[in-house]
């Protein structure tokens, strides 16, 4: 079966994650594929890039004590089931190297959809957990149910996330959500989102398909020449830091610290036991 579903039409490819059973988790074979299926749209005249998730299975699946190991295997969240339940736990590596490092697939996908000249709008139904909340923030509009909530967890897991993920959030919320958001790992509601612009369009459950759609037709629209300068401008500008290189080489030390600590081994072995973490600093 295939994990990603393409439909193309009047010059929009809607990318369908498709792996409900396993609450669509960002797998090693879905990103591969994900990758691919952005990879043949920037060969064809596509002006618009829908992103969006089969969550029909995930609806009952959507409960702590789902067996599935991923980011989003806990009780909080919406009641629209799964957009992603983020990474597949088991593929995080835990031999005290960089989980998160430049040059890993999942890193690859979120520079894919930020720097793809094609514009990307997230539609979205139900929770979006941990890897697939910095997924869907990095698709240039998001069009939402009110059934939908972020989560941003690898606190939960003693996981130092990387500093341009960190980024991408400051780049769409306000510093202190972000901050509430990373160190408390609780959802962030719908209404919160688009109160804050991250969310462009809130809308019911069943009018997600259609409102996307007349977004996207619309950007669809617009002269694709000038829309790819517009997005490189703003993506390039967007993602442009000030940060010494002495301060990234200090946070590349702290993470360096929390990654080969206790801590993470802690993280996720009680992640994998069922039980909370008893983090002890070090």
């Amino acid at each position: 079966m295939s994990l990603i579903e393409i439909k193309t039409e009047n010059h929009i490819a809607t990318l369908t994650l498709n792996d409900p059973t396993k609450r669509n988790c960002l797998s090693a074979s879905l990103i591969e594929q994900l990758l691919h299926a952005f990879d043949a749209c920037e060969k064809q005249n596509i002006r618009v890039i829908i992103l969006t998730a089969n969550t029909h299975a995930s609806q009952s699946n959507d409960s702590p004590t789902t067996t599935q190991k991923t980011e989003g295997n806990t009780g909080e969240g919406g009641g629209g089931g799964v957009f992603s339940a983020g990474h597949n736990i088991d593929e995080i590596p835990i031999d005290k190297q960089d989980p998160v490092t430049w040059n890993v697939p999942y890193v690859t996908l979120l520079r894919k959809v930020r720097h793809t000249l094609t514009p990307v709008i997230a539609s979205i139904n139900g929770s979006v957990w941990g890897g697939a909340c910095d997924l869907a923030v990095s698709c240039d509009m998001i069009v939402a149910t009110t059934n939908t909530s972020f989560a941003i967890t690898p606190a939960k897991l003693g996981l130092p996330y990387n500093t341009v993920g960190v980024s991408h959030f400051l780049g769409s919320l306000p510093t202190h959500v972000v901050k509430e958001m990373f160190m408390t790992a609780l959802p962030l509601s719908a209404d919160r989102a688009h109160n804050f612009g991250l969310v462009n369009r809130l809308v019911s459950p069943e009018n997600l398909q259609s409102e996307t759609l007349t977004l996207a037709a619309r950007v669809a629209s617009m002269a694709p020449l000038c829309l790819r300068v517009l997005k490189a401008e703003l993506v390039k500008l967007s993602d442009a830091m000030n940060i010494s290189a002495d301060d990234f080489e200090h946070i590349q030390m702290l993470r360096r610290q929390a990654f080969r600590s206790q801590d993470f081994q802690e993280g996720i072995r009680a992640f994998h036991e069922k039980r909370p973490p008893n983090f002890k600093g070090f």
